[in-house]
């Protein structure tokens, strides 16, 4: 009974949970601070774990909120591709409106292509070896994006906690129900990075961190 309640709030959770990113890109038209290499390699993981899961033919319950996490992560690449300004400051950061829409066809192609078994059982195997860097580098590219500009800008803080809870409970269903270690020690890095990244994003919600000056003291005559 336990299991099935955090199995369902995890769902719940994750039909909203990159809402109030999308939301925000949409509201301002503004990127600010979020990671286009970070979302393109998160949405690498979520295609690799959600065709192994189908392909393992582990219970839906499982792994149903990646269905979602799918498709939102989907929306969040065309928000990008669509606010995301040609110039830039930084060298070498992807930020080419076109990008985006690349992701979001190879994506499709890659789940399309598992779904129907054209996917080669080894390569099936190696994905589960490969989703936890892949995983783990887009967090800790968004977690460095976030520092290097000193500011949240338009990063959602409660998509990330939402997210921190579903690893949570992710690690416990697994752990109960499948128990697949890799996909546990996948949620369990997931878990540890995203609550930095909710940390730097409260620190920085509000731009650089600004020290206390010392008041002068003003000279009498």
């Amino acid at each position: 009974m336990v299991l099935q309640l955090l199995s369902l709030s995890v769902n719940i959770l994750c039909l909203i949970q990159k809402v109030p990113q999308i939301y925000r890109i949409y509201k301002t038209k503004n990127v600010e601070s979020v990671s286009l290499s970070s979302v393109l390699l998160e949405e690498t993981a979520y295609t690799l774990v959600l065709t192994y899961n189908l392909w393992r033919n582990y219970p839906l319950s499982t792994f149903f909120e990646y269905i979602f996490l799918f498709i939102q992560d989907l929306l969040l690449l065309w928000a990008l591709s669509k606010y995301s300004t040609k110039e830039t400051k930084e060298k070498g950061k992807l930020n080419d409106r076109s990008t985006p829409l690349y992701g979001i066809l190879a994506f499709s192609v890659y789940l399309f292509l598992g779904i129907v078994g054209l996917v080669p059982s080894a390569w099936m195997r190696i994905c589960t070896m490969l989703v936890i860097p892949i995983s783990a580098s887009s967090k800790i590219v968004q977690l460095r994006t976030i520092l290097s500009n000193k500011s949240a800008g338009q990063v959602s803080r409660p998509g990330w906690m939402i997210a921190c809870y579903n690893n949570f409970a992710r690690i416990i269903t697994n752990l109960v129900e499948t128990r697949d270690m890799s996909m546990v020690l996948n949620l369990f890095i997931s878990l540890i990075l995203n609550i930095s990244i909710v940390i730097a994003c409260t620190v920085y919600k509000y731009g650089p961190v600004r020290k206390p000056k010392d008041k002068k003291k003003k000279k009498t005559t």
